[in-house]
């Protein structure tokens, strides 16, 4: 072979394995955010559950306005999943809070949720 071609190659295989390193980085960048996606999913849909237990008399197995002994189990919400570990770390009369810890590494995630929104911290 001649030293072109040779140079050549040499160029080719540097820029196929950049290429290469860009689509993995890409590739978890991607998947760190279906994470985070699908955490955020599900600590909405058990504020929303959360929500219609707060306006449920008690008798009827709700909060009865309150939110003090709310559970995972009430919200419908599992403490473990595939994507994050889940615990109510405040109730109070008027909010209850809801951390997911990713099993990914990535930040934790907090909601507080009240009678008529949820906000992220």
């Amino acid at each position: 072979m001649g030293q072109q071609q040779v140079f050549l190659l040499v160029i080719v295989s540097i820029v196929v394995g950049l290429m290469t390193v860009v689509g993995i980085v890409l590739f978890e960048r991607a998947r760190d955010e279906s994470f985070n996606d699908m955490l955020r999913q599900d600590i909405i849909d058990a504020g929303l559950v959360g929500q219609t237990y707060y306006g449920r008399p008690v008798a009827l197995g709700g909060g009865g306005g309150t939110y003090v002994n709310i559970t995972l189990q009430d919200i419908a919400l599992d403490s473990s999943t595939v994507v994050g570990t889940f615990s109510i770390t405040e109730a109070t009369n008027t909010y209850f809070k809801i951390t997911a810890v990713p099993t990914s590494g990535l930040d934790n995630l907090t909601a507080v949720i009240y009678s008529n929104n949820i906000e992220w911290e």
